[in-house]
């Protein structure tokens, strides 16, 4: 008996993948590499949070937890927000997921439907079409065109040619590294409210900035 697949296979994968376990294998033989497939940085995570793991591991910590993460990391990201950027967000509304593409998957399955337009600049993450197009939502990409970033006027005329559900963005950008300035990312959230439009910003970079 053949089984059939989703049509959901179709949809191209993320290379980056591909990439980095190329990578690992010339590695593993020897070969001297530098591998730029994946946006993270060379230095390990802290120091502090090693220990918190090794600690966790050794008091036999390694159940099940809250399904929206351990409460104590969720204070302690509510505080961040509130010492970085002056935000009371409620830990409430905080979901500790196993990286950015589980938080996609959960953001994207909340707020849209199949068809639905959402806009992502041009160039940017793949793996942002990747998810979208796997759920069915319909891709609107807007290319910069030499800018450095999306701004709203950019949002404004691909509403125009057709209702966007939501716009998705991420500063600093991947793969460019361009940062929305201030103004510029207030005048976004803005106008992207005056549409009905819902923001996902992605912020896996923020506070990573290299001169």
């Amino acid at each position: 008996m053949v089984v059939s697949l989703s049509r959901r296979g179709d949809v191209e994968p993320f290379h980056a993948m591909d990439i980095l376990a190329e990578a690992n294998r010339l590695k593993a033989k020897g070969v001297p590499v530098v591998s730029m497939a994946v946006g993270q940085p060379s230095d390990p995570a802290p120091a502090g949070v090693r220990q918190a793991a090794t600690h966790a591991l050794k008091m036999g910590r390694i159940g099940y937890t809250d399904a929206l993460g351990l409460s104590g990391l969720r204070e302690a990201i509510a505080q961040h927000y509130a010492d970085h950027y002056g935000l009371a967000v409620s830990p409430g509304r905080i979901a500790v997921t196993t990286g950015s593409s589980a938080a996609f998957n959960l953001a994207f399955l909340a707020m849209f439907d199949p068809g639905d337009r959402v806009a992502i600049a041009a160039p940017g993450y793949p793996a942002y079409r990747n998810i979208m197009a796997a759920l069915g939502i319909e891709i609107v990409e807007i290319e910069l065109n030499g800018d450095a970033y999306l701004h709203a006027e950019h949002l404004k005329a691909a509403h125009r040619e057709k209702k966007l559900k939501g716009v998705l963005f991420a500063s600093p950008a991947n793969p460019t590294g361009a940062i929305i300035p201030a103004d510029e990312l207030s005048a976004l959230v803005t106008t992207a409210q005056e549409l009905g439009t819902a923001v996902i910003s992605d912020e896996i970079y923020h506070r990573l900035a290299y001169a």
